[in-house]
């Protein structure tokens, strides 16, 4: 028996993709723009896509960028290292 939110893979060209429905896609907040990262249980039967958040991304290059220029002197003296 094949349970009711089942989904089947399909051939996409050289790969394989699964539909998200509209439904699915409104209560993620998500559209084809939409950065996922995948990660595969260490069982390998369980695949979960994670919603990039832009803001977050945004936010870490902020402070990283911040960083290296707030710390530029001991970058450069650690590169000749």
């Amino acid at each position: 028996m094949i349970a009711k939110n089942a989904k089947h893979i399909f051939k996409n060209g050289n790969s394989y993709a699964i539909r998200i429905s509209k439904d699915d896609r409104k209560q993620l907040g998500i559209n084809e723009s939409t950065d996922l990262i995948k990660t595969i249980s260490p069982d390998h039967k369980t695949i979960s896509f994670t919603v990039v958040n832009p803001n977050e991304d945004q936010a870490v290059d902020d402070f990283a960028k911040k960083f290296m220029a707030d710390h530029k002197k001991a970058f450069e003296v650690l590169k000749d290292m």
